[in-house]
């Protein structure tokens, strides 16, 4: 990344570390079945039953209100179009594509303001039904269905529900800056638009474009040009009151746009609804049933939220990657989702691979290989231009430096810039973000790499081998020999040191390439001399540089360290891995360097030891002392701690980055608060975590539940090598089933899972019960298996057969989740219908008209302006401790807030938590009031609020908004933060809230605490 950009973060490469990793227990080990007699199984009759769509349901998106804002837009999608909805103007909904290059513009945005009756309504209610692919509301006596079909690129809206015979319209719109072609031909109205890609660096000078195209089924329709940004169809509902609505977003260089919309379409706008929906659900329930689902559960809720998040990610994957497509994400961005038009955070037209890593990894575990595929297509087809560019930038040499922010066409140019511009693989754009990135195409190569060791497919591995065999030729030619044996070169440590040392990237690069090449290369029976090469160059690595602890900047080795050398650090236990030779380098990006050998390059696993150097013990006090904990969205430390064996970390760090990153009710993340655009790479480093705490063989040993927590029930399926899945389930802390399904006819290697407490295991095929492995206490055995077999890991004390059969199943989501601050969802409608009519103070004055305003007694009062500008603007909604609340939508000097007094307000709603949105003035201001259900039952609560000039959060609460200033008499302002909060109140499960009395406070006046309430809202 440029100096005038934050910077960002990497992407790995899943490799086999083919010689270096053992597999022996760190973790504690397993719970013994003491009580086996309550454990339960899903194996029955030599398969694992899974209810697919009760579990994927389980994640659902769940609208207890309208989501109004643009970034509370729900996704869908199918690999080509993503769109982007909301419930503003009736319906909105955003086109993307990935394919609109250079700078990825957006087709449109489609909106029927004739759904406002449906989304403002009462009882309105929605859901993103994930198991079909579909978006479901309802409210008024309307209802929706909206979907992208799985064949063609067009967003289909089923209406039933409105006034028969009713006019209807819905609008196609751009926006300024834009400049297409708008036209209306009958029923079908369209903006198209085409460019060159020819104004930056690099540019590929292919044709682009972006066109959509509106139509709708229903009595009378017809389509016209409103002006140049906007086009619009016009139509009656049926007698029956049910109209469609469908939207074309096809890939577009130009052509007549009415007439490729009306091909594309064709009958959809007549078509029964329920065969266009039949056909959308057959490609959805498909795509789950071939998927790894984890169905996970605790008793605080927090499993079964990242096995939400987790499941959202692979709705949201396959919604957004397509092969034959560009990758529908780059910087970690969801942009086929994105909400806000034509904004984008980063350079569009290039691709960061450090933040497709989790996505990468992700998909390999979960089965679904074919969404790495736009990945790797676009790198391969753009070799020639990457060794070409390799070549000029380089210093001439030959093989493919593959750029870590690559244009889409090839090149390392960044933004637009020439190579003194920060650009990617460019000797003389260095020292720099990326100019000596030298490890991004291994990284890549070892990717492939281990997607052919996942399935088991020569022709995959034939076809994209010259990856692999032109990234090893150029790290090779780039690294250089030196007098002590070892290869060396200066080089970036990815983005964090500029041009050191031997950083350790490069060492760990070698370390996963050279041999992956090699096997690679022997299978094919290709490459001779550059397996002899790499074969001569695998010896010449030279060892991790170890830094202090307590002082990350310190070298401990300043050479190569001798076997002797390295058994004197390790007794001492006081090193880590370093970054590079120069560890005292400055330091640039938020990366933990030091853990790349552990993931996701895997050459030190959790019982790893070369030479008597005991690289899992370093690898473990990297861990513990790495600088970056927790650090921005794209953080890996779970996954990490899952290879480590760590349960607990993964357990906490999952926690905590969700906490801080996950921004949107779509479970999406955002890269800083408020953000533009929502970002994928969190939910996918969820799914890489929970895959590797539950699963993994990495180095081709197979490991059941090495780091699940131990607090978390678990239910899932992960793909292993060779085509081959493993289903494991574990139950209060003790593996209940331990199964494989075989793709290959091979021998594996599969760890004890109850050595490490001198337990037995036995292998027993999964359909017969006959021994195949007899019992042993070994660490590790061997387990030979036939194409199509099962096969079960058990104590032979306890077979898994014995136990109680139970199905995996779930219950489709009906309430929005919630994990400390953030949600997934929208919880019912905000109180402030009931509490409006109790305000009886004026808290938010105009900075132009503070006259009316007395918030603390002396006339002092919140400031619109400052409130807008902090993202709290009249009628805005904000999510604060997981509950979203509606700012008072009122005038600015009116009253906007109630003083509580004991008044009790009527509202009505079932959920976990009611929460009040408060502040005091002369506070803190305390008091006790009373929640009344409809069953006629109470319950009391009490609340203590902070005085609004406080920055410190309530106890079990938080800061809701932080306005920069506030507003005094005679139209002044004060320079001192002033600020709201949220407090949550518990409810009692299964029970309606009637109404709830606020505490009995007193009335404003200077010197007294007032505690005022600005909204109310359930969680």
């Amino acid at each position: 990344m440029s100096t005038q950009h934050p910077p960002r973060r990497l992407l790995p490469a899943a490799t086999a570390a083919l010689s270096l990793a053992g597999a022996l227990a760190l973790a504690p080990p397993l719970a013994q079945p003491a009580a086996a007699q309550n454990l339960t199984t899903a194996w029955q009759n030599g398969a694992f039953s899974v209810d697919t769509g009760g579990v994927v349901s389980r994640s659902d998106v769940v609208l207890g209100q309208p989501n109004t804002a643009p970034a509370q837009a729900l996704p869908l999608g199918n690999g080509s179009l993503g769109v982007a909805a909301w419930a503003a103007n009736g319906l909105t909904a955003q086109l993307n594509r990935s394919d609109t290059m250079p700078y990825r513009l957006s087709p449109g945005q489609v909106q029927i303001p004739g759904l406002a009756a449906m989304t403002t309504a009462a009882d309105f209610s929605g859901h993103l039904d994930l198991y079909d692919g579909v978006l479901d509301e309802s409210g008024g006596g309307m209802s929706l269905r909206a979907w992208v079909p799985a064949n063609k690129d067009e967003l289909v809206v089923e209406v039933t529900g409105a006034a028969p015979g009713a006019a209807e319209t819905a609008n196609l719109n751009l926006w300024s800056g834009r400049s297409p072609a708008a036209s209306a031909s009958g029923a079908y109205g369209a903006l198209a638009q085409t460019w060159a890609d020819n104004s930056q660096s690099g540019s590929s000078g292919q044709t682009f474009g972006a066109m959509s195209a509106i139509t709708a089924g229903g009595q009378n329709v017809s389509a016209s040009v409103v002006n140049s940004t906007q086009v619009k169809v016009s139509f009656n509902a049926e007698s029956d009151g049910s109209f469609a609505v469908v939207v074309a977003a096809p890939k577009w260089t130009g052509g007549d746009a009415i007439s490729t919309a009306t091909s594309l379409i064709g009958s959809d706008p007549t078509a029964a609804a329920s065969g266009l929906l039949a056909a959308q659900a057959a490609w959805w329930n498909g795509y789950w049933a071939n998927s790894g689902l984890i169905e996970a559960n605790s008793s605080d809720g927090t499993a079964q939220y990242m096995e939400n998040l987790r499941t959202l990610y692979l709705y949201y994957e396959a919604a957004s990657m397509k092969s034959g497509a560009y990758p529908g994400s780059q910087a970690g961005v969801a942009d086929m989702f994105a909400y806000d038009e034509d904004q984008q955070d980063w350079y569009p037209a290039g691709y960061w691979l450090w933040n497709l890593r989790g996505q990468i990894a992700a998909n390999l575990s979960s089965g679904d290989f074919a969404l790495n595929l736009p990945i790797f297509n676009m790198y391969l087809n753009d070799l020639p231009a990457i060794e070409s560019w390799t070549g000029a930038q380089m210093g001439g040499l030959s093989g493919a430096c593959v750029p870590e922010t690559m244009r889409f066409n090839g090149n390392g140019y960044y933004n637009g810039g020439d190579n003194t511009q920060n650009a990617s693989c460019a000797t003389a754009s260095s020292p720099s973000w990326n100019a000596e990135n030298v490890t991004s195409g291994a990284e890549l190569a070892t990717w492939i790499w281990q997607q052919y060791l996942d399935t088991g497919s020569i022709s995959f591995l034939r076809t994209y081998y010259p990856i692999l065999q032109q990234t090893a030729t150029f790290l090779l030619n780039y690294q250089s020999l030196g007098s002590d044996g070892y290869l060396h070169a200066t080089a970036n440590a990815h983005e964090t040191q500029w041009a050191v040392t031997d950083p350790t990237t490069d060492l760990v690069a070698d370390q996963a390439l050279l041999p992956a090449v090699v096997s690679a290369a022997t299978l094919l029976n290709t490459d001779s001399s550059l397996v002899a090469r790499l074969r001569t160059a695998e010896n010449q690595i030279e060892p991790y540089a170890r830094a202090g602890q307590s002082s990350l900047s310190t070298l401990l080795n300043s050479q190569p360290t001798s076997a002797s050398a390295v058994s004197s650090l390790d007794a001492q236990g006081n090193d880590v891995i370093a970054d590079s030779y120069q560890p005292s380098a400055t330091v640039r990006n938020i990366e933990n360097i030091g853990l790349e050998p552990v993931w996701p390059w895997g050459v030190i696993g959790d019982d790893t030891s070369v030479n008597g150097d005991n690289l899992t013990a370093l690898a473990d006090r990297t861990f513990q002392y790495r600088p970056n904990v927790d650090a921005n969205d794209w953080s890996l430390d779970a996954v990490d701690a899952a290879r480590l064996d760590n349960a607990s970390a993964v357990e906490s760090n999952l926690v905590a980055v969700t906490e801080k990153y996950q921004g949107y009710i779509s479970g999406l993340a955002a890269f800083s608060t408020p953000s533009d655009e929502p970002y994928i790479e969190q939910s996918s480093a969820v799914a890489a975590a929970m895959d590797e705490a539950l699963a993994t063989d990495y180095d081709g040993t197979i490991r059941f539940a090495p780091a699940w927590p131990s607090g978390w029930d678990a239910s899932g399926t992960v793909a292993i090598q060779g085509g081959s899945k493993v289903d494991v389930q574990v139950e209060g802390g003790t593996l209940a089933t331990a199964a494989i399904q075989a793709a290959s006819s091979t021998t594996l290697s599969v760890r004890n899972p109850w050595s490490a407490s001198g337990g037995q295991a036995e292998v027993v095929n999964g359909s017969t019960g006959a021994v195949v492995v007899a019992a042993t206490t070994a660490a590790t055995f061997s387990v030979p298996v036939a194409a199509g077999g099962t096969y079960l890991v058990e104590q032979p004390s306890n077979p898994t057969t014995s136990l109680s059969f139970a199905q995996v199943t779930g219950t489709q989501a009906t309430a929005a989740k919630h994990l400390g601050p953030v949600q997934i969802g929208l919880g019912p409608a905000s109180g402030n219908a009931g509490l409006s009519a109790s305000y009886n103070d004026v808290g938010i004055t105009a900075d132009n008209n503070t006259g009316p305003g007395n918030y603390d007694g002396n006339g002092s009062t919140f400031s619109e302006t400052a409130l807008t500008n902090a993202g709290a603007g009249p009628g805005e909604q904000i999510v604060s401790n997981g509950v979203t609340y509606t700012i008072p939508n009122v005038a600015a000097g009116t009253d906007d807030n109630t003083v509580a007094e004991g008044q009790t307000i009527d509202l009505s709603g079932s959920a976990a938590a009611l929460g009040f949105l408060v502040s005091a003035s002369y506070g803190p201001a305390s008091g006790g009031g009373t929640i009344t259900y409809t069953d006629g039952s109470t319950q009391t609560y009490s609340l203590t609020v902070p005085d609004w000039f406080s920055t410190g959060a309530p106890s079990g609460g938080a800061v809701a908004v932080n306005s920069a200033y506030l507003n005094t008499q005679g139209n002044t302002t004060f320079a001192h933060t002033a600020d709201i909060f949220s407090i949550n109140v518990p409810l009692t499960s299964g029970k309606t809230v009637a109404s709830v009395t606020l505490p009995p406070g007193s009335a404003v006046a200077s010197g007294t605490p007032a505690l005022h309430v600005f909204a109310l809202a359930f969680s």
